[in-house]
């Protein structure tokens, strides 16, 4: 079984994700992680090749990493605009048809309500060290947040700790 830990950058996918396969005895991939690894420094590879082409290389990835495991117990983490993004949209929803098709996806926010999320990510986002502005991570979220919560097989909203997450995750199994 592949299961898709998805939701905006900052919100824990990788760190629960990795938890969670320990647990369950599944390979954890992050494809943010392979990314880097196989293609460029995403940092870099968006600022020489633009995000259009970052989707679409992160697509193709992601298709070759699924055929790869596709007789494994995976839990992956992908990446936050994977599925919620306004550019190409045609990659988008391919995208969604491959997750809904080859496993079940998890949906990490820390509420239902926008505005707390918002505050939320955007200051994990900003603790990060990327050198991003709390404005455009503001409005990136907001434009993405209605997408999101339309996603998730199972949805869990919480800011507890990966601990109770993964025990969310597990009990919604």
């Amino acid at each position: 079984m592949h299961l898709y830990m998805i939701g905006p950058g900052g919100v824990g996918k990788s760190t629960v994700g990795e938890r969670l396969a320990e647990r369950l005895g599944y390979t954890f991939v992050d494809l943010d992680t392979q990314f880097c690894e196989r293609l460029a420094n995403i940092r870099d590879y968006l600022k020489t090749d633009g995000y259009e082409a970052y989707l679409e290389q992160n697509s193709a990835l992601f298709e070759a990493l699924s055929v790869e495991l596709r007789h494994h117990n995976v839990v992956f983490a992908l990446s936050s605009g994977f599925l919620a993004t306004d550019i190409r949209p045609d990659i988008v929803q391919r995208n969604r048809q491959r997750v809904r098709e080859s496993g079940r996806s998890i949906l990490l926010m820390p509420s239902k309500d926008v505005d707390v999320a918002c505050g939320c990510i955007v200051t994990r986002q900003l603790k990060r060290g990327f050198g991003l502005e709390r404005d455009k991570e503001e409005a990136k979220f907001r434009q993405r947040f209605p997408d999101y919560m339309a996603l998730g097989d199972i949805q869990i909203f919480t800011m507890g700790s990966p601990e109770i997450i993964i025990n969310k995750i597990i009990a919604a199994l």
